[in-house]
């Protein structure tokens, strides 16, 4: 199938960290022929982003974006600061300019920007790829090739084929999900998965100070592959927390409760019981990479 990428001629990147900086490269890197234009409040960045070809115009004023020649903006900031940014554009926007985003909370968030921005539409998008660091110098071409991206519509039209088309140009694995489902989805594997991770080193912090002993010189390669994530970017990991608040503490809720059975099982020395909890969950997680191959 012919790469189009929805046919948009004017993209406009609103945060040139990890992810914006790496739907413009691999934009660049898959043959997109529009203009790819930037917008950070960050003037490094968006010299960085010009320096890495990644955007062919960038600015630190919404004033000054010709915005008569951007059909698509990206909104790629931290999730708290969407309603924010979409109030501050919606002047700006020709009547048939499309606004997504990349964020991980949907839910209610995508209501209120469909109300904010209408006429215009509002497409929201999750893509499941990223790394631990942050900013368009750890941009990385290609992120977004083979990951799957959820597509969180209220209603399947014209605007949505659009920029799945887009997604889907860059190699992606595309799938609609209700907004609610998409939030308890990625509360349970992303969101809970991070807060453990900064959990657990938050607990080595304290007892290395319980202890006078530091812990940290000490770690073994799981503990550097399990708690990798808990060196993400403390706005964007608070801004989720924050903004998914019920379903991610449902999700700690649940992991308490295995936390608080492990721990029953450990003192009452319940062999057998523990024996099948390690193997059940040890047979759940192989089934993963089976899954995979």
């Amino acid at each position: 199938m012919k790469k189009d990428f929805g046919n948009f001629k004017g993209i406009l990147i609103i945060g040139l960290g990890l992810i914006g900086g790496s739907l413009a490269l691999s934009l660049k890197n898959e043959g997109y022929n529009g203009k790819i234009y930037g917008y950070d409040l960050n003037k490094d960045r968006v010299k960085t982003a010009l320096r890495l070809k990644a955007i062919d115009e960038g600015f630190t004023d919404l004033e000054k974006i010709p915005w008569e020649n951007i059909d698509l903006v990206v909104l790629a900031t931290p999730v708290k600061t969407f309603e924010n940014i979409a109030k501050q554009i919606k002047p700006f926007l020709k009547p048939d300019t499309i606004v997504s985003d990349v964020g991980s909370v949907k839910g209610e968030l995508i209501q209120k920007l469909f109300n904010i921005l209408k006429p215009n539409v509002f497409v929201g998008i999750h893509p499941i790829a990223g790394t631990e660091k942050e900013g368009i110098e750890n941009a990385v071409v290609g992120l977004f090739k083979d990951a799957k991206v959820i597509v969180t519509p209220p209603e399947e039209n014209k605007e949505v084929v659009r920029v799945k088309k887009l997604w889907q140009d860059l190699g992606s694995q595309v799938e609609v999900m209700d907004p609610y489902t998409h939030d308890f989805v990625f509360a349970s594997v992303s969101h809970l998965p991070h807060a453990v991770a900064f959990a657990l080193v938050d607990a080595l912090i304290n007892l290395s100070k319980e202890t006078g002993i530091d812990l940290f010189k000490y770690p073994g390669g799981g503990f550097r592959d399990f708690t990798r994530i808990a060196a993400s970017s403390p706005t964007v990991w608070k801004d989720i927390f924050l903004e998914n608040k019920k379903d991610v503490i449902h999700a700690i809720d649940e992991f308490i409760k295995s936390l608080e059975k492990l721990k029953y099982y450990i003192e009452e020395e319940k062999q057998e019981d523990l024996i099948d909890l390690l193997s059940e969950t040890r047979e759940k997680r192989l089934s993963l990479d089976k899954s995979r191959k």
